[in-house]
């Protein structure tokens, strides 16, 4: 007779990597994009008859892309060793932002590139809220263990 068991394969989950990856990805495009939006409004904001409050609201949209960039790139690494904090601060930081983007494309701000930024938030954020769920990728196996006859 043969006792089979099966136990599972120690494997870590690739989601955390993938996620550390694609923050750095989505941390150079939203520098990018922060950076692009600064250059086109800076010339309003230092202008003579801009009050404060509206260079301010002016320059919100660099605010929040800067602020996910250096989140997303400064998270990268604890995302990479799966720490649970960095997943957390990372989805909190990117849900933000992303509320923020699909408010200004509800909004309608003409000849601006929102949905683009907007895609990969969004795709950023679902990759976060499906390792944050326990998704585990790749899949774990059961491995089957067989012991000899007695």
């Amino acid at each position: 007779m043969s006792d089979s068991r099966s136990t599972r394969v120690s494997q870590r989950n690739a989601l955390y990597r993938l996620a550390a990856i694609s923050a750095v990805i989505l941390g150079l495009f939203l520098t990018l994009g922060a950076q692009g939006h600064l250059v086109a409004i800076w010339p309003m904001v230092t202008s003579e008859g801009t009050d404060l409050s509206h260079g301010l609201l002016l320059m919100l949209p660099s605010m929040m892309l800067a602020g996910a960039a250096v989140l997303n790139l400064l998270l990268c690494k604890p995302l990479w060793q799966e720490r649970g904090y960095a997943l957390n601060v990372t989805l909190a930081s990117n849900l933000l932002t992303m509320s923020y983007l699909f408010y200004l494309m509800i909004r309608g701000v003409p000849n601006h590139p929102i949905g683009v930024f907007l895609a990969l938030e969004m795709s950023f954020v679902l990759l976060l809220v499906v390792t944050r769920a326990g998704l585990v990728w790749p899949a774990v196996t059961e491995a089957p263990v067989e012991k000899g006859m007695q």
